[in-house]
């Protein structure tokens, strides 16, 4: 129901901006039609690549705006302001769309100090009863709240400079969401070579700005950008056990693990056992073959996986006892 809130308002208010800009017919039909039929074709491609279907906001968004602009500047006559429009549109969505994600707990984020709990009944549609009660990182919310400023700041400055909205809302975006997947907690998500497929899309929107539009700011934010998916990629490999992929991973093992009372490991190499303890506590036994496993990456692991237990090193390098639940009252 909000998603459709957001697009009745998106289109509301490109009607508007039809009528303030006075854009012709044909650039019209383009702005109004060309992002729901590119949206409909890349989640079709998407689909029958992934064999299930996945929707990334970033990916779809961006291949609306590319699409409307390209089909204007061959057909239209105004295609920057034809920019605008579509951008502004789908910033306009996302503002009460995010809002859904947060009412059914989507593109949540990870454990933090304060941010948003989720109780039985998001566990009851799909939300990670890991997580169930822990305070995570209002995501959704940031971002929305990050959408809406950006479109004031775009209509404000560039009412009257054609282009100008849709670069200030996609250079002022992407490094916005690509900081956000770094706190990120959902994992059903495309990743390759340690960066989500949102955070590839990023550094490429401010590249296309920069070539667009050259400017200190634009070449500014594509260069940060640029620089930053080097840098996670070269430290891919110190990231990648506390990705959501591998939480998710090592929560499959504990349960096989506690399922056949064997050692189970995960495909990073996370060797995980299971063991009552007399007095009720359960004591996950952990090792790694992996090249960064540590005593402080263990209790990481710890403190992402159980909101309270007790870390103690085993006897053997490489060991760790993490030591989940509350004794037994005496008798």
């Amino acid at each position: 129901m909000v998603g459709f809130a957001g697009y009745g308002v998106a289109n509301l208010l490109a009607a508007a901006l039809f009528v303030a800009w006075e854009l012709p017919f044909v650039d019209r039909v383009i702005a109004a039609f060309a992002p729901g039929v590119a949206f409909l074709l890349v989640v079709r491609i998407a689909r029958a690549i992934a064999g299930a279907e996945v929707i990334v906001f970033y990916q779809v968004a961006a291949t609306g705006m590319v699409a409307a602009g390209l089909l204007d500047a061959a057909f239209g006559e105004q295609p920057a302001r034809v920019a605008d429009i579509v951008t502004i549109g789908i910033g306009a969505f996302l503002v009460l769309g995010r809002f859904g994600c947060f009412a059914v707990a989507c593109c949540h984020g990870r454990p933090a100090r304060f941010g948003i709990v989720y109780g039985d009944a998001h566990v009851a549609v799909g939300f990670w009863p890991r997580w169930r009660g822990r305070r995570l990182w209002p995501t959704q919310m940031i971002e929305s709240a990050v959408s809406l400023a950006l479109v004031v700041a775009g209509l404000a400055a560039g009412w009257s400079r054609p282009g100008l909205p849709a670069l200030i809302y996609i250079v002022g975006y992407a490094p916005v969401r690509f900081a956000l997947e770094l706190v990120r907690g959902d994992w059903a998500r495309p990743h390759r070579w340690g960066l989500s497929e949102a955070q590839w899309t990023a550094p490429v929107t401010a590249i296309a700005c920069a070539i667009w539009r050259p400017h200190p700011v634009t070449v500014a934010v594509a260069a940060v950008l640029v620089i930053a998916a080097a840098m996670l990629v070269a430290r891919r490999r110190r990231r990648e056990l506390f990705e959501p992929p591998h939480l998710r991973d090592l929560d499959q093992s504990c349960a096989a693990a506690a399922h056949s009372q064997t050692r189970a490991e995960t495909s990073l190499g996370v060797a995980v056992s299971r063991f009552q303890m007399p007095d009720g506590r359960i004591d996950w036994v952990l090792s790694s073959s992996h090249p960064r496993w540590s005593t402080a990456t263990a209790r990481r692991l710890a403190a992402l996986m159980w909101p309270r237990y007790e870390l103690v090193e085993g006897r053997l390098a490489g060991v760790v006892h993490v030591v989940v639940g509350d004794p037994r009252p005496p008798e």
